[in-house]
């Protein structure tokens, strides 16, 4: 019998974007057989839009409060039932082959599938599945490179969670995402936790999907460059076998003295400086 399948979007305040993310749901060649939306207290009328229009195959979990998207993910697969369950930003739009051609490859070697992520307007990739720096710095594969090179299925250390399908038991041996990261970098940990309990991840480059990438918090605004190098920390010091952080922590080290130069020339730094205090307060905790 085939794997069952529930897709989670965490949504705040994303109306214009949800219309086209549910239409390429509902477009799916192999539907999925729950669609939970989990609304972190939206203000902008995302649940009307959803009541209004696909109130017959979206299942509402209204949050009074913004929980994140870590938090949002975790109450959404743990409200699901699916064997198999799909995380989904709200500013992707899916190919209509997606779940048929990932479910292609549902064999108990992997606990994770990729997807070939481009870009919404140019068609460049955003990402061919995400990898992992020996500093603990999630990137993601190809990186704003044609897709053509990126068109054969291989292993990568883990699935960029803007479109993103994980075992449940993979969710339920890690824990899920790590509610303290807020967001950003949340899918790094979860990949890094889920290589070091032995679950493996294909890409998978025929299911594709269109992405409108940091619609929602900007590219290198100052809440990205807040959570994304506060939490690059914690996937580091939090993760890393000792003999890895170790070895790797010069490296890291260098790596944040570049960063710290490199924001300031953006007129960051007091967003990456406060990232870095507010980490070293939490250090106590992370370990």
């Amino acid at each position: 019998m085939s794997a069952t399948v529930s897709c989670v979007i965490v949504n705040y305040n994303g109306r214009e974007l949800l219309a086209d993310c549910l239409g390429s749901l509902r477009r799916q060649s192999r539907a999925p057989d729950e669609i939970v939306l989990v609304d972190n207290a939206s203000t902008d009328g995302s649940l009307r839009l959803v009541r209004e229009r696909f109130s017959d195959q979206v299942r509402v979990v209204a949050s009074p409060e913004n929980l994140g998207f870590a938090a949002g993910c975790n109450r959404g697969w743990r409200e699901s039932s699916g064997d198999l369950v799909a995380f989904l930003n709200n500013d992707i739009v899916l190919h209509p082959d997606w779940l048929a051609r990932l479910l292609e490859h549902d064999t108990p070697r992997w606990g994770s599938w990729a997807s070939l992520i481009v870009f919404h307007d140019s068609g460049l990739v955003d990402s061919a599945g995400d990898g992992m720096a020996v500093i603990g710095a999630g990137y993601k594969i190809g990186h704003g490179e044609p897709p053509g090179g990126h068109l054969r299925e291989r292993p990568v250390f883990g699935p960029c969670g803007a479109a993103a399908l994980y075992r449940r038991r993979l969710l339920e041996e890690t824990g899920g995402f790590d509610e303290d990261f807020f967001l950003v970098h949340e899918d790094s940990d979860l990949n890094l936790r889920a290589q070091l309990l032995g679950h493996r991840c294909l890409f998978v480059p025929a299911a594709r999907v269109r992405h409108r990438v940091n619609t929602s918090i900007g590219t290198f605004s100052e809440t990205y460059v807040y959570y994304g190098h506060r939490n690059s920390e914690a996937v580091f010091w939090k993760n890393m076998p000792p003999t890895l952080l170790l070895l790797y922590l010069p490296e890291r080290i260098l790596f944040d003295l570049a960063a710290l130069l490199y924001f300031l020339r953006r007129r960051r730094g007091r967003a990456f400086a406060r990232a870095k205090l507010d980490f070293l307060r939490s250090l106590p905790a992370v370990w």
